[in-house]
């Protein structure tokens, strides 16, 4: 089973309004909360899943492929700010992202996922001529503790190394998504998130061999209230529990990541 988590700190912002006159007192402070949201992998009917609708030129006939997350490849990165260490770690029943409040170093998790592209894991394969029309990844919310909207960026990255690696923590985005909340009604489904604009960005040539998105939390907010705008921004509604119809079963996790010579031989 695989989960991504995400952790938050908790943050207190004080609005302190002064008035010119009156008897009114000042609002009191608004207060915000940390956050640990859970991204369940105990099957293939949970598993993080990207489902792709695409054209290949000159046909004007739209093909929807559904392909499941790479477990061998998927991961989190955790940095440690009081001994500047990255600890990386793939594989796993659960990756975070966020700050893990309950480390007194607060270490930093950042979590990454893979989707092949190729067909190497057995799933369907996207050309890498198409033309992409839409895109998006679903993932099941099992836990949502403490906060009520916590702000995310997704990101679309390439692993230069070939395998998860500490350069990846921090390195430059291939395309972003413009910040979006993970709220509390999110708990118990699967959540559809719209990726069209960084599958469009995938495909660019050369297209990438895989579909690697990297989930940070926004460290320049609090988290957000769920009646913030950004709560609707890069997703759609809440989904109901997928049918597994059309959808190749996952095949057995690698035991590693490809070698950089396997990854060289791989082309779409």
């Amino acid at each position: 089973m695989r989960k991504i988590g995400i952790l938050g700190l908790v943050t207190v912002l004080a609005l302190v309004l002064s008035s010119c006159g009156g008897g009114s007192s000042p609002p009191p402070p608004i207060a915000t909360e940390p956050g640990l949201v859970g991204l369940d992998d105990s099957s293939d009917a949970t598993a993080p899943l990207l489902t792709v609708t695409y054209t290949v030129p000159p046909s004007t006939i739209p093909v929807t492929v559904s392909i499941l997350g790479d477990l061998a490849s998927d991961g989190d990165i955790a940095f440690d700010p009081v001994l500047s260490s990255f600890t990386v770690t793939t594989g796993s029943t659960s990756v975070l992202f966020g700050i893990d409040s309950f480390n007194i170093n607060l270490p930093e998790f950042r979590a990454f996922l893979t989707f092949p592209l190729d067909g190497v894991t057995g799933q369907p394969i996207v050309p890498g001529d198409a033309f992409i029309v839409s895109a998006d990844v679903e993932v099941f919310v099992n836990l949502l503790d403490f906060a009520s909207a916590v702000p995310t960026f997704l990101d679309l990255v390439q692993y230069p190394l070939g395998g998860l690696a500490a350069i990846d923590f921090d390195a430059v985005p291939l395309a972003i998504l413009p910040v979006f909340d993970f709220i509390s009604s999110d708990l118990g489904f699967l959540v559809p998130i719209d990726v069209t604009s960084l599958m469009q960005a995938a495909q660019l040539p050369p297209a990438l061999v895989d579909f690697q998105l990297r989930f940070s939390r926004d460290m320049s907010v609090p988290p957000l209230a769920p009646s913030s705008p950004s709560a609707g921004a890069g997703r759609t509604g809440v989904a109901p529990p997928r049918a597994m119809e059309g959808i190749a079963p996952r095949q057995p996790a690698t035991s590693k990541p490809l070698s950089q010579a396997e990854m060289a031989a791989r082309r779409r």
